[in-house]
């Protein structure tokens, strides 16, 4: 067993998010074949703290998806505290993931994703809020 905060994973096999792939039906595909943790596509802050409509769908968890993750992006403090707020209320996830990975140019360029790595002071405080 994993335990990333007090979350109990029975099965330590995680499904890492990934853009355009980690929709709903796929991570209930992974899940009955023994995906102990599951993770939605990144969600971009802004969009949600903006109310974007078409960022709801991809928190959306399956029935009995739990544990599960849900992934966000920004580097805005403030943004990311309401952003993290809503995905955790919207998807229900017992885990908000910060992306600080993701090296797609318009993401990392804007200083998001990898991109928030190039400013450690700012990432420390994105994730304080």
């Amino acid at each position: 067993m994993v335990e990333i905060g007090g979350i109990k994973i029975d099965v330590p096999l995680a499904l890492a998010p990934m853009a355009g792939v980690t929709d709903l039906a796929f991570r209930t595909i992974c899940r009955e074949q023994g995906a102990g943790l599951t993770c939605t596509e990144m969600v971009s802050a802004k969009a949600l703290c903006f109310q974007d409509k078409k960022s709801i769908p991809l928190l959306q968890l399956g029935e009995g998806e739990h544990p599960a993750a849900a992934q966000i992006f920004g580097s805005d403090p403030a943004c990311m505290e309401q952003a993290a707020g809503l995905a955790a209320e919207i998807s229900g996830a017992q885990i908000i993931d910060i992306n600080m990975g993701c090296p797609v140019p318009k993401v990392a360029q804007s200083g998001d994703g990898s991109g928030l790595m190039r400013t450690p002071e700012l990432a420390a405080r994105v994730l304080e809020a």
